[in-house]
């Protein structure tokens, strides 16, 4: 008997939100032609405890073979790292989880016979997985190259731009997925003055890079230029270009912050302008309003009392924000935006928010010769009133 398991994806690291599909098979028709046979997977951290086993039949399309598809047990367990006070560059340890396989069957002898149980026949080793969600037609052409920043490499920050415009006052973050590969990134100003962030070794590394970049952005940049550099000063990945925009608006900013596809938390300014609209939900009953008094025996009622009382009060806020001009590169990342399952607001403090924007048109300057963003977003905590 020989019990073997391929994988469809190459490389070390895999998206955690995309399938991630393992194809065993077993050579010994003695063993598969057994009563109530299945294939057993069991998906096991680093320390070798066990997240869960899953059992599939022989595939129908087979004699010899079972497919697993792990993706949904290892999502559940990477999220992803990000603090809004980042003062230096930290590892993501939550954005990856390591993971073995150990690949065994189950059959029984007989229609009626005990089930045997015969695990860990074949092990694999040394995988992980990130949290990234790619689109299906992305995933179908998925090279770890493109993403793993190595010596030599030209894999990019996980974010779909390579340039960015931002304020000169807003916090923005590039996230690396690196081994650490990463020892610094140097920072080249257009003033001619130069920075370097120093990396964390980790898988993936966050590297605050607007308002919140170590040493601070020297006065009369207009833009500067991030390349990220290893222990020897070589460069392994792609560089990347921070472009101040500055213009002035009679309206406050609003800075939002979105988790996008790949696992990383970007920003993005509304500098135009804002409506906030409240919405009340009421639960009310009628109650008796009279009352008895047992000191006059009287049995009347109070002006002042309410005979239509309201039990639960609940109040939500939506916030709709405007943009300045974007342009189509801008218009074609901020999809991740209204996409994202994670996104935030700065309005004086930190707010969790959740995306109301249901439809969103793609533009084209060829179509449309100037565009802006309009984002509806509900408040995530309600506003609730006493129960009286």
């Amino acid at each position: 008997m020989a019990l073997t398991a391929s994988h469809g994806v190459s490389g070390t690291y895999q998206p955690s939100n995309n399938d991630n599909i393992w194809v065993v098979t077993e050579s010994s028709t003695g063993i598969t032609s057994n009563f109530n046979f299945k294939f057993l997977c069991d998906v096991k951290n680093t320390s070798g405890t066990l997240l869960t086993r899953l059992k599939v039949p022989i595939h129908f399309a087979s004699t010899s073979r079972g497919v697993f598809n792990i993706s949904k047990v290892l999502s559940s367990y990477t999220t992803y790292n990000w603090d809004y006070d980042d003062t230096a560059a930290s590892g993501c340890t939550n954005s990856v989880q390591a993971y073995n396989l150990a690949f065994g069957y189950e059959y029984s002898t007989g229609a009626t016979s005990d089930i045997q149980v015969s695990t860990g026949v074949t092990t694999v080793s040394g995988n992980k997985v990130w949290n990234a969600a790619l689109h299906p037609l992305e995933f179908l052409t998925y090279a770890q190259s493109e993403y793993l920043m190595a010596s030599g490499s030209t894999a990019n920050f996980l974010t779909e731009l390579t340039s960015k415009r931002i304020h000169s006052d807003q916090k923005d973050w590039l996230y690396a997925l690196h081994n650490s590969a990463i020892s610094s990134l140097a920072i080249a100003f257009s003033t001619g003055a130069s920075g370097t962030v120093t990396a964390a070794a980790a898988d993936i590394t966050r590297f605050p890079i607007g308002a919140n970049i170590p040493g601070g952005i020297p006065s009369g940049t207009t833009s500067y230029t991030i390349t990220p550099k290893g222990s020897g000063g070589n460069t392994v990945g792609a560089v990347f270009t921070i472009i101040l925009d500055d213009r002035c608006s009679k309206y406050d900013s609003v800075d939002v912050f979105f988790l996008n596809k790949y696992g990383a938390v970007e920003s993005f300014r509304f500098d135009r302008v804002r409506r906030d609209n409240f919405t009340s939900v009421k639960n009310t009953f009628r109650k008796n309003p009279y009352a008895l008094n047992n000191t006059t025996g009287t049995y009347a009622y109070n002006r002042l009392d309410h005979a239509k009382s309201d039990y639960y009060n609940e109040m939500t806020q939506v916030t709709t924000l405007n943009s300045n001009f974007i342009t189509e590169e801008e218009a074609q990342w901020l999809k991740q935006l209204i996409n994202s399952p994670r996104v935030w607001m700065f309005d004086t403090q930190l707010i969790p928010i959740n995306v109301r924007t249901s439809e969103y048109e793609q533009k084209y300057h060829i179509n449309d010769k100037v565009f802006n963003l309009t984002l509806e977003v509900e408040h995530s905590f309600i506003d609730k009133a006493q129960a009286l």
